[in-house]
């Protein structure tokens, strides 16, 4: 119930936050005209499929759209991760005995394929800026994220900072923000984590050539009770004027946010992806 309450509270406050803006703003065509048209962005798309003696599958999605109006920039992102893998275990009959056969004379316990998802990452979250100089802007966030395999049932943060775009060009841009703010972290086991946070982030991208893109993008979170660091390196290669094919590496952790009953659980994660990009 507390998990649904506060997805609907910050969907609702996302809305809000974006048709007020926007309406101030508004042409003779009416403010929900001025909401829909003026947005662009990129879509992504990746997916892999193994089957035969053992079975995986995953896809990953995201969206970036912005728009801006006058001094404000609005900024919409969001992403998807599913993923299901096959394991081994041991067969049992009914009474919940190993199943056993012979082969070549010797006595073998007989395993099974067990699918399961493995992975299962959900997140969105909406940016303000208003620049009140050309390459320095106040900013706001609100997000969510959830991320069961990594023992996050929930996790929102409301912030607010100041961000500068050091440079912004044809070559690329190179920008940096921070600020504070609340962040409420409900695990799926263990104690919650909540409270007041410091934010750090910086976004940096080179247009190598017309084809060639590199980007490396970094965000963390510094709280009493944990960190949260998020470092994200790409290089698209352009396939056409509106699509092109991304490599992708993302590394994701938390200094005390684990599993407890799980004997191996890590404080990151990593995950290296092909992806289709789409102009939008």
């Amino acid at each position: 119930m507390k998990s649904k309450t506060l997805m609907k509270q910050l969907c609702a406050s996302v809305v809000f936050s974006a048709l007020a803006v926007s309406s101030v703003n508004a042409q003779d065509s009416g403010a929900v005209d001025s909401v829909i048209q003026g947005w662009s962005g990129t879509a992504t798309l990746g997916a892999t499929s193994l089957t035969g003696n053992t079975e995986a599958s995953n896809v990953n999605a995201s969206i970036r759209l912005g728009k801006t109006v006058g001094k404000w920039e609005h900024l919409i992102f969001g992403a998807y991760f599913k993923g299901d893998a096959t394991s081994l275990e041991e067969a049992e009959d009914e009474n919940g005995d190993p199943i056993t056969r012979i082969v070549n004379g010797e006595e073998i316990t007989v395993l099974r394929a067990v699918k399961s998802g493995n992975s299962d990452r959900l997140s969105f979250g909406y940016q303000p800026r208003y620049y009140w100089r050309p390459r320095t802007y106040f900013f706001g966030i609100l997000d969510y994220e959830k991320d069961k395999p990594a023992n996050i049932n929930l996790a929102t943060r409301q912030l607010i900072g100041i961000g500068h775009k050091f440079f912004s060009d044809a070559s690329g841009f190179l920008s940096a923000e921070a600020g504070f703010g609340n962040k409420t972290t409900e695990v799926v086991l263990g104690d919650d984590v909540n409270g007041g946070v410091a934010y750090f982030g910086a976004n940096y991208l080179n247009r190598i050539n017309d084809n060639v893109t590199f980007n490396a993008d970094f965000r963390s979170d510094f709280g009493g009770d944990n960190t949260y660091t998020e470092i994200g390196l790409g290089l698209a290669f352009k396939l056409s004027e509106r699509m092109a094919l991304k490599l992708t590496h993302q590394t994701r952790g938390n200094t005390d946010i684990t599993n407890p009953t799980l004997e191996s659980a890590s404080k990151s994660d990593n995950a290296t992806t092909i992806n289709l990009v789409v102009d939008i």
